[in-house]
């Protein structure tokens, strides 16, 4: 594991989706020093919870911008996120379970999330929302 670094790769064009993946980005790496500094269980929990939480809110927004400009590819994005979601859900279940190593796979999601998912399906639905000429909210 190794703590996670803004690249301008990431960017998806859109403000708030950019501002999204930076605090994603930000709480990955509250997780990555909790558990390399043994700062415990109940702070590695603490962590995992906020990244679930505010992933799936971003999600959420995403899918209304999504929503919002026709995106052709919704569905497909949608079943992405589901599939994130589930993924990072069940390792919390894991890790408040007293399950080790769930943590770890907490932060492996963030990363797929970060060198896959972000540049195959958030960047072209950023150039797509970006060429209909909406304002961004």
């Amino acid at each position: 594991m190794e703590p996670f670094f803004w690249k301008q790769t990431y960017e998806t064009g859109l403000k708030q989706i950019d501002r999204d993946h930076r605090t994603i980005l930000e709480l990955a790496n509250t997780l990555y020093n909790a558990i390399h500094n043994d700062a415990g269980r109940a702070a590695v929990l603490q962590s995992c919870q906020k990244i679930v939480d505010y992933t799936e809110e971003h999600f959420a927004r995403e899918e209304k911008y999504m929503e919002a400009c026709g995106y052709s590819r919704i569905e497909e994005h949608k079943l992405e996120h589901a599939r994130l979601k589930d993924e990072a859900r069940r390792l919390l279940l894991r890790l408040e379970l007293d399950s080790s190593g769930s943590a770890t796979g907490i932060y492996h999601v963030l990363r797929e999330m970060f060198i896959e998912h972000i540049p195959e399906c958030d960047q072209p639905f950023g150039i797509f929302y970006l060429s209909q000429g909406k304002e961004q909210p």
